[in-house]
């Protein structure tokens, strides 16, 4: 496409409202790092679910999640779609954990059930992460996405985006990004529904022909698919997804940035709505795509195929404006999120615990623009995967079971002991490898995915069998930290101002998950 005066007038809109949005949810005067990292506390509902979809959604899905379902069908839909287990798991077991304990970072939470050799390590593994894999993944598919489909040389047009997104996030803290996000969310789905509604109207033989026929046409594929079994599909569900929404401290800082707890589960609530519409967005354009065009050499290509062959010129800028949301919302939340954990778990617990309040939200800011130059040097390692979104994929299901399995078995036992979390965390560190080497030696048996639900199994394991063998938590601040029953309640004060049914959160949590039982039981 050939950018022409109206795009270049609805791109410098958007990017002037973004910034405007960015420095004036930041203008409060940031004492504190809880008013910087979390927003004060003070993120209504509808802001924490905008955010959580607008910061887990960028290009990886737009161009990586497009092309996993231009090769393999509908079952790439459960990406969007088998995201209620994990979110039930982070508004009944794990919220009411983190905001009634205050927490500021996942590693924290860490150290206050099992002491500070787990929390290091995950604070260190979480930096390490975002910084070669999801901030890479961001920054190279976004590259991808503007060079393949309106022509911006590759390196310009993501330094630009990275230093706008850099300045405001880097400025306001959470605030900036939360309200962004919120904007981003909203545009960034218009464009995923325009490139769908105009795909449904250009194919011949309409909804079946785009749903297609034999594996393409199923939600679970057999357990004998070389690539997406329903065996990845349970691991996807019950440890990769349960990893990202209830551990993932880019994903919960907004819920720890939320007014209270009836807020931060609302949110979540709200995230899992939009998630429905979401597979509309990037994952159904990859089965549009195979329907018009099945010849496709390079899979990631699917989605700017799509935008080229049906995006009227007069639409154009509104598609580049929401291709842009999708780059600037992620790279917003990855830098804050990092600068927090930096900051919070590493800064001023080992080089400065005396530091003021106004000297750490500085090093947060350099810990950010650090972060970002690294990423940018991890670029050229997506390239090593046929499918960029298999990427995040593979590395994630691997840091995924030692991280959850510290995270449940630590809730949900009591006498899960410290060794054992610091044992198994630091399995993270090699299993980080196996990705990296699998692409070039291909020496594993199953599929990555799946292999990603023996080593949850195997972490589980480990936890339980070296916490039989070594002293229990007896620390002070682990007390209170086991889960109950009576956590399925909201604190009695928010539980009164919230008493009618459709404030409820369990009235609302039980029709979201009849939807998606629904979807199930047409696509299964």
């Amino acid at each position: 496409m050939k950018l022409g005066m109206l795009d270049a007038v609805i791109m410098a809109v958007y990017l002037v409202a973004v910034a405007v949005i960015g420095f004036w949810a930041g203008r409060r005067e940031k004492k504190t790092t809880r008013d910087y990292f979390l927003a004060g506390s003070r993120l209504p509902w509808y802001a924490v679910g905008l955010s959580m979809v607008a910061s887990s959604i960028s290009t990886e899905q737009f161009i990586g999640e497009v092309g996993f379902a231009y090769t393999y069908g509908l079952a790439v839909a459960n990406w969007e779609w088998l995201i209620f287990p994990a979110l039930t798991m982070l508004i009944w077991v794990f919220t009411p954990f983190f905001i009634r304990l205050h927490v500021t970072t996942m590693p924290e939470f860490l150290e206050r059930r099992y002491g500070p050799g787990s929390r290091t390590i995950l604070a260190l593994l979480t930096i390490l992460s975002y910084a070669a894999v999801n901030l890479a993944l961001v920054l190279y598919s976004g590259g991808l996405a503007l060079n393949q489909i309106f022509g911006i040389p590759l390196f310009a047009g993501v330094l630009l985006l990275a230093v706008v997104t850099s300045a405001y996030t880097l400025y306001g803290g959470l605030s900036s990004v939360a309200w962004t996000d919120a904007f981003q969310c909203v545009l960034l789905l218009l464009g995923g529904i325009l490139v769908f509604v105009l795909g449904v109207l250009r194919v011949e033989g309409g909804w079946q022909a785009i749903v297609g026929t034999g594996d393409r046409a199923h939600l679970m594929l057999p357990a004998d698919h070389p690539e997406l079994p329903w065996t990845s599909m349970l691991v996807l569900a019950l440890v990769t997804n349960v990893w990202y929404y209830c551990t993932n401290q880019y994903i919960n800082q907004r819920c720890l940035g939320a007014k209270n707890e009836w807020h931060a589960k609302m949110g979540m609530l709200f995230c899992g709505v939009l998630g429905l519409v979401l597979a509309l967005a990037v994952s159904f354009p990859g089965m549009i795509a195979y329907a018009l065009n099945p010849n496709l050499e390079d899979p990631n290509t699917a989605y700017p195929y799509l935008v080229t062959t049906l995006v009227p010129v007069s639409l154009q800028g509104l598609l580049l404006a929401a291709l842009v949301s999708a780059i600037m919302s992620t790279i917003s939340a990855l830098i804050n999120s990092t600068a927090t954990v930096f900051t919070i778990d590493i800064y001023q617990r080992f080089l400065n615990k005396d530091a003021a309040q106004e000297r750490l939200i500085r090093v947060g800011r350099y810990a950010g623009l650090t972060v970002m130059i690294v990423a940018l040097v991890c670029v050229p390692l997506v390239g090593m995967w046929r499918h960029i979104f298999a990427y995040c994929q593979e590395v994630w299901v691997l840091l995924a079971g030692p991280t959850v399995a510290v995270f449940l078995v630590g809730v949900l036992w009591r006498r899960a002991s410290s060794t054992a979390a610091t044992i198994t965390m630091a399995t993270s560190f090699p299993l980080m490898l196996i990705p990296y080497l699998e692409q070039v030696y291909h020496f594993l048996p199953i599929p990555l995915l799946v292999f990603g639900g023996v080593v949850f199994v195997f972490c589980v394991v480990l936890m339980v069998g070296v916490s039989l063998v070594t002293a229990p938590v007896v620390r002070e601040e682990s007390l209170g930290m086991h889960w109950s029953f009576a956590m399925l309640k909201l604190p009695p004060a928010l539980a009164a101002a919230n008493s009618a049914w459709y404030r409820r959160v369990g009235f609302w949590w039980l029709v979201l998950g009849s939807v998606y039982a629904v979807i199930y039981a047409v696509f299964w």
